[in-house]
């Protein structure tokens, strides 16, 4: 089990990473962690590597040390690359700074996780503004 530093309750990383979890399980994914990314889960050929990030001190670093570490495990184009951050008008700051470009190049999702832990997708294409945070 990952040490969180925050309590597992919105908007802190662990609810995040719980609520991703929980999301993939219900959708008939097998959830693994291998200790390089937050989570990967597999249901045939669909693969998802997934980076979670919760509220804290340091938004916008964070959030790119999120990006980076995405990135940093880009390793198929055959996999979906997302990063899963609560449902908050502090990431939706951070995701806006985002290019289209960039996003719909590496093809990244973004899940964005309610204070329910109920999960959305924006996908490459769509725009933050599309999204209701």
């Amino acid at each position: 089990m990952k040490y969180f530093k925050k309590e597992n309750v919105f908007p802190y990383e662990a609810f995040v990473q719980t609520s991703i979890e929980e999301y993939f399980e219900k959708q008939g994914y097998e959830v693994e962690k291998d200790g390089q990314v937050d989570l990967i889960a597999v249901k045939g050929s669909d693969r998802w590597v997934v980076e979670a990030k919760g509220i804290t001190e340091a938004i916008g670093t964070d959030f790119n040390t999120c990006l980076g570490q995405l990135v940093k495990s880009m390793t198929s184009r055959e996999n979906q690359y997302a990063i899963a951050i609560p449902k908050h008008v502090k990431y939706k700051r951070q995701c806006s700074m985002l290019s289209s470009y960039f996003r719909e190049l590496v093809q990244l999702h973004i899940l964005v996780i309610d204070d329910q832990g109920e999960v959305k997708i924006i996908e490459p294409t769509m725009t933050i503004d599309q999204f209701e945070f």
